[in-house]
């Protein structure tokens, strides 16, 4: 007598069908998980370069004097003096007014620019002034090619 095999051994061609959709599909999201560990690496990193550039650039500022003048009055006029053409020459915290750079030399997707101006207490630092005050301003712009630029404000005294 002949014995029906109703139960077969293996998996049907259906089953392996599901199981390599899934696992395709398991495979998709994790190497997309992968790409945007990879893009935000990237990111953060040129936002690490782009936030040392901009502090060795303050630190620059910072370490000039704040006028040509040791005592008020001070400058009437921002910006470089003559002679002044390259930045080890700035002796003073204005001679950075207007320094534009497009390409940082050991990063160049990255470019600087600085500005000055006077300001005063009484506007909360945030009007700029015709006049010579106590307070200098100094804004400092780091822009990338790809990223969105940094921008910081130093509000410098000369320390009376």
């Amino acid at each position: 007598m002949k014995k029906n095999r109703d139960t077969a051994k293996g998996f049907t061609l259906v089953e392996v069908m599901v199981a390599l959709f899934l696992l395709t599909l398991s495979f998709m999201v994790f190497l997309q998980a992968l790409n945007t560990g990879k893009t935000v690496r990237a990111h953060s990193e040129l936002r690490t370069v782009q936030s040392v550039i901009m502090n060795s650039l303050e630190n620059q500022i910072r370490a000039r004097r704040y006028d040509e003048n040791t005592s008020s009055p001070w400058s009437a006029t921002l910006g470089k003096e003559s002679g002044e053409t390259v930045i080890i020459q700035f002796d003073d915290i204005d001679d950075f007014h207007q320094y534009t750079v497009d390409e940082v030399s050991e990063h160049p997707a990255f470019g600087v620019s600085v500005a000055v101006t006077y300001v005063s207490a009484g506007s909360g630092f945030h009007t700029p002034q015709s006049n010579q005050t106590d307070y200098k301003s100094v804004m400092v712009r780091v822009s990338h090619k790809t990223l969105s630029a940094m921008t910081d404000t130093l509000i410098i005294s000369p320390g009376l």
